[in-house]
């Protein structure tokens, strides 16, 4: 169990999930990967909340999804070492075909191998059990006010309690100083071909105990 010692962090519940999703799809509205995906800003704007609804939906299911202030301002998703992966079978296929029906074929195709190459790095970088940062998003007229420190210190905390070392990736280059800040170091920096995307594997090493 995580425990940032203040009450405006939490593991999210289901009744977070609408505050949830507007947290995230405004975070990445602007995002190069998203922009990559989805260029129409319009597009853009109405899709993510959709896709959202059931990335979120998955990881508070799976007790990954954590929350600071309230209302919520900011959204991360860590997967602890170890963690077991949950059994989905109907429990977002009708969702999965929504999204395809209302225009996500096209840019999950896109995404694919972007995909695909985020597992191999994650695999090559850091093949033993650490604590995963798939995601964290803060809302952006509360950036500036700390509340990405308060989602990451409380498990690199945890992760040196138990000896175990921290990954996570970006695609955008503001954010490298911000996990070399918290002691990531970028271990490989790949170019997608045929884009102007690239993606950052940033690995925490194992702090061991004294």
């Amino acid at each position: 169990m995580i425990d940032a010692g203040n009450k405006q962090f939490r593991l999210l519940s289901i009744v977070d999930l609408e505050r949830a999703i507007l947290v995230q799809s405004s975070a990445f509205n602007n995002d190069p990967f998203w922009q990559y995906l989805i260029p129409n800003p319009e597009k853009r704007t109405k899709m993510l909340p959709q896709f959202f609804s059931v990335f979120l939906k998955v990881n508070i299911h799976n007790g990954t999804a954590y929350g600071i202030s309230t209302p919520i301002e900011g959204v991360a998703v860590w997967s602890a070492p170890n963690q077991k992966s949950i059994d989905l079978s109907g429990f977002i296929g009708s969702d999965l075909v929504k999204l395809s029906l209302n225009g996500f074929l096209f840019p999950f195709l896109k995404a694919f191998k972007i995909f695909i190459r985020f597992e191999n790095m994650q695999k090559k970088h850091a093949p033993n059990p650490h604590y995963y940062l798939n995601t964290i998003a803060v809302l952006p007229e509360s950036q500036g006010k700390g509340l990405a420190s308060k989602l990451i210190r409380p498990f690199l905390e945890k992760a040196d309690e138990e000896s175990v070392a921290a990954y996570t990736e970006t695609m955008t280059l503001a954010n490298v100083g911000l996990y070399e800040h918290f002691g990531f170091h970028c271990v490989e920096q790949y170019h997608v071909p045929k884009t102007e995307l690239n993606i950052w594997a940033l690995y925490r090493p194992t702090k061991l105990r004294r």
